[in-house]
């Protein structure tokens, strides 16, 4: 492969500084199946994976800090921007819809629906509203027009709308409050054709049909409108392993504050992820102190969405769980050389990654030991496997 096939494949700086012979030689076995599809690393993930190896002594890129084992120090600024790039670049997939925030001329924010071929702008939502994940029907057997679009708010408003309807393609509210995590993000399940997600002590699958009705809302106070009502189930754990967990897990997260992630699998199966993070006091800025949280812990729970049984696992198999400020979602670690199985992936307040086996969190840092972050959205786009 010729010189300068690899500088598409890769950007040189922090490969040519960082990967090994070895791994350069991978790389390239790897990659003459490939087609170029443009610039951008195709294979980002083979960085991550050669820093994780990182000892624990200091190198001449990153190690991990002698006193705080789970934190990866990545020394060079470029490199720490190139990994930030290589966390949020993810996958891309073909012909499907993705959510973006577009600003007007005006200055104002718009919700945008983009794919391969075409752009398409959302309605108006309310100027205060704070979006927190966006979940799109994306399903080959979805028609255009029957696509719908819903978008969780910071809390528990949901909205949804079905932008390409020939009837309506106005929002629709759902009501939702207090019967959803305030934090935790929406899912569409290409399965079950709903949105999931739970409420917010999570003992609760929360939904909504594709096909949703819309009924009056009658209020003293206001005027009548239209909503959606959701539908509950009771997540039931089918054996001890949570009075187990919580002798040897919650007992060091009883301090941390929590969200909720479903993410369902390319076969079907549903996952609830758990993400623990604590509150340090970060440098100061300004002779003022900054909180930030650190991830500490998940917790991954197999989800039976039909009878809703939940069971605690330490096994996904081959699969990577990706969470950040968009829908979560998975993929097989082998669509993309570089990908560990049975880990999860997280971006956004903290970037790092977990191994679900070995209840291992490593967080990435930069030399000055500021967390690496973001606070684009979305955070991931949507999966497709290269292969």
């Amino acid at each position: 492969m010729s010189q300068l096939v690899i500088s598409r494949l890769f950007k040189p700086s922090g490969f040519n500084r960082i990967l090994k012979s070895s791994v350069c030689k991978d790389v390239i076995r790897h990659n003459k199946k490939v087609r170029m599809f443009s610039s951008k690393p195709i294979y980002s993930y083979m960085l991550i994976d050669h820093l994780l190896n990182a000892t624990h002594c200091s190198n001449d890129q990153a190690y991990y800090d002698a006193k705080y084992k789970k934190e990866l120090v990545i020394k060079d600024k470029g490199l720490a921007d190139e990994v930030r790039e290589a966390m949020t670049v993810g996958f891309s997939r073909k012909d499907e819809w993705e959510a973006s925030l577009e600003k007007s001329e005006d200055n104002s924010t718009s919700l945008v629906l983009v794919n391969n071929t075409m752009k398409h702008h959302l309605p108006p939502l309310p100027s205060t509203s704070l979006i927190h994940n966006v979940a799109i029907s994306n399903s080959p057997d979805i028609e255009k027009e029957d696509l719908v679009v819903a978008v969780k708010f910071l809390g528990s408003q949901v909205s949804l709308c079905k932008p390409f309807s020939n009837s309506d393609s106005g929002w629709t509210n759902i009501n939702a409050s207090g019967s959803v995590h305030p934090f935790s993000s929406l899912l569409y399940s290409k399965k079950n054709k709903k949105f999931l997600t739970v409420s917010a002590s999570g003992n609760y699958l929360w939904s909504v049909d594709l096909h949703f009705k819309e009924e009056e809302d009658e209020d003293e106070d206001e005027e009548e409108e239209k909503c959606v009502r959701p539908e509950f189930a009771v997540l039931l754990d089918m054996n001890d392993s949570l009075e187990k967990l919580w002798r040897f897990r919650l007992e060091s997260l009883i301090w941390c504050s929590r969200t909720d992630h479903l993410v369902e699998s390319p076969s079907g199966e549903h996952f609830l992820v758990k993400w623990f993070r604590e509150d340090l006091m970060g440098k100061k800025h300004k002779e003022v102190k900054i909180m930030t949280q650190q991830t500490e812990a998940f917790l991954v729970f197999r989800v039976d969405t039909v009878c809703s049984d939940l069971i605690y696992t330490q096994d996904i198999g081959d699969l990577c769980i990706f969470l950040g400020h968009s829908e979560a979602f998975c993929v097989p670690a082998s669509s993309s050389p570089g990908l560990r199985p049975n880990s999860i992936y997280y971006v956004g307040s903290t970037f790092g990654v977990h191994d679900i086996a070995n209840f291992r969190t490593t967080t990435f840092f930069t030399e000055d030991k500021v967390m690496l972050r973001s606070t684009e959205f979305p955070y991931w786009p949507t999966p497709f496997s290269c292969c």
